[in-house]
């Protein structure tokens, strides 16, 4: 089965079968890199003094509902030969299922529509069944990853009338597309957002769409691919949850840390909490500092679960013994990294086309001819897109990590500049503590009956801040 997947991958892969609006189950895509996509044309609108409508489209069932016949049909359409659609029919056919109550069994039935569940082929066969659903919309950019749509339309305030009159055509013919693949949308389940800045937004007329009878009327927050999206994108409803989950894992993580040897409990820190605390992390790392300061907590917390410290520890020392460096630094070292991959093309090609270096824009050869060119926006909106961030962080890296030759390798030489930053860094006290100290002496010194135990008091309180 694995071969069978290698072969077909490669083939659709080479011959650029798949569409490029589909970023589920291919090398080099990710989540991440869709969401990036989607919201840096967002931001992008934004700085062009736009709005932007998204809609969500969910799918019923999609993976069970998927038709043999209309499937085996699109398989010959992307060059499938004749001889490998027999295999292709032979695997899908005869299959049943059963149900199991405790001891008691069902008859079998057969199987006659949908991939096989947890089957390496299936999501790869799926990619096909809906390979020609982004092309379907004529308006609008239609973004999907594997069987998540969404249908994105910028427009300027005085257009929302045209705005309305061209998502709700592309909806239809959203829904009549489904209808003939025999696929269900749900009206209840798919979400409308529009994005913009505050005054845009403030300005924005009454904007409502309709999906099988069903009303979309703008939400205050959205869920895509696992993020928490908000009107304004600060990502606060996002970092919020996040964070809330990884403490709550954490409390759990710290009732049973003395059952754990340390290196074990590192190991499921990472597995239970740094996993979600990170995800998608390219696309919000450039949210506000009070964000950024409520992730460090949670790292703090994770620090002093694994080091079995005190909540008043002073965390510095620890995250030092532990070798973390903070949260900003790792929020830097990620971006550096698909920075790194879309420099390799390593990447996605929407996000590999966004950049050109200085003299391929000008034609013209100098000192500064092999570093990215940097995109002019007029406002912080189009400066938060990964886009112009990562020009920025590619422009100002240390030239000997351009030079790697490998992703392991640019990775290892990262984290040992940044961790060797951070281990020689000093504690934002230290100076103000010395200055205590000279005051104490000083004070020793010149008046007798001063109580210079206070003043060690008073020292010893500041080197705990």
């Amino acid at each position: 089965m694995k071969v069978n997947a290698r072969q077909l991958t490669s083939y659709l892969t080479t011959n650029h079968r798949l569409s490029v609006h589909q970023s589920g189950n291919k090398t080099w895509h990710s989540t991440e890199t869709s969401l990036i996509h989607s919201t840096d044309s967002i931001l992008k609108a934004i700085d062009q003094k736009k709005v932007t409508a998204v809609i969500l489209l969910d799918m019923s069932k999609a993976f069970d509902s998927i038709n043999h016949n209309i499937l085996l049909a699109k398989l010959e359409d992307v060059g499938v030969s004749s001889r490998c659609l027999g295999w292709f029919k032979s695997y899908l056919s005869e299959r049943y299922q059963a149900v199991r109550i405790n001891s008691t069994l069902s008859e079998k039935l057969p199987v006659v529509s949908g991939v096989p569940q947890g089957s390496i082929l299936g999501p790869l066969l799926f990619s096909i069944y809906v390979n020609d659903l982004p092309s379907v919309a004529k308006n609008c950019l239609s973004e999907s990853y594997v069987d998540d749509t969404k249908l994105l339309l910028s427009f300027r305030i005085d257009d929302s009338n045209i705005a309305l009159t061209d998502l709700n055509e592309d909806l239809i013919r959203m829904r009549n597309w489904c209808f003939d693949n025999l696929l269900l949308l749900n009206p209840y389940k798919t979400k409308l957002m529009v994005y913009g800045s505050r005054q845009m937004l403030a300005k924005l007329p009454d904007f409502r769409l309709s999906l099988l009878g069903k009303k979309l009327t703008p939400a205050s927050s959205v869920k895509d691919l696992g993020v928490k999206f908000d009107p304004i994108l600060s990502f606060d409803n996002h970092i919020l949850s996040t964070v809330s989950s990884c403490k709550s894992s954490l409390c759990q993580i710290n009732r049973a840390k003395h059952v754990f040897p340390k290196n074990l409990l590192i190991t499921v820190t990472n597995a239970l909490v740094f996993s979600k605390l990170y995800y998608c992390s390219s696309l919000w790392s450039n949210t506000s500092c009070s964000n950024l300061s409520q992730l460090q907590s949670v790292q703090n917390f994770a620090a002093r679960v694994v080091s079995n410290r005190r909540k008043f520890d002073h965390i510095t020392p620890i995250l030092k013994e532990l070798r973390w460096f903070p949260v900003k630094s790792h929020l830097y070292s990620r971006d550096a990294l698909l920075a790194f991959k879309c420099m390799n093309d390593c990447a996605p090609a929407y996000l590999l086309s966004q950049f050109k270096t200085r003299g391929e824009v000008s034609g013209r050869d100098s000192r500064n001819t092999k570093q990215l060119d940097v995109p002019l926006y007029r406002s912080t909106a189009g400066q938060r897109s990964f886009h112009y961030r990562t020009v920025t962080l590619w422009n100002n890296i240390n030239p000997d990590l351009k030079l790697c030759k490998s992703i392991p390798s640019f990775k290892i030489k990262l984290k040992r500049e940044l961790l060797q930053q951070f281990l020689d860094s000093q504690p934002k006290g230290m100076f103000l503590i010395v200055d205590v100290v000279v005051v104490v002496v000083v004070f020793a010194v010149v008046v007798d009956d001063v109580d210079v135990r206070c003043m060690l008091l008073l020292l010893i309180l500041l080197s705990r801040i």
